[in-house]
């Protein structure tokens, strides 16, 4: 468990280096598939992904995306979760109707 609040930790101090941007997208995570390994967490450069206080899927661990006005839409998080657990959707995308 300590490694989860080292990951919240560094995702937080992440964050608070980058000015907050124009919002350029949104993860979106499926609870369900996410094993919690925490990749996306490592991989967010704006610190939006954490460990959830809360889980609620069979493995007991759940990322949550706490502060979505911070996501660039890179989509990191999507490339790198090996679950196909999350996606990240421009505001373009959700605008036009085109996220799944």
């Amino acid at each position: 468990m300590r490694e989860d609040i080292i990951a919240n930790e560094n995702a937080l101090a992440r964050r608070a280096k980058i000015k907050t941007p124009a919002k350029k997208g949104i993860p979106v995570i499926d609870a369900k598939n996410c094993k919690g390994c925490g990749l996306c967490i490592q991989r967010c450069p704006s610190g939006v992904l954490l460990f959830s206080s809360a889980p609620s899927n069979r493995w007991g661990v759940d990322v949550t995306c706490d502060s979505p006005e911070h996501c660039t839409g890179c989509r990191l998080c999507e490339m790198y979760c090996p679950d196909f657990a999350i996606f990240a959707y421009s505001i373009d995308e959700l605008e036009k109707g085109e996220a799944v």
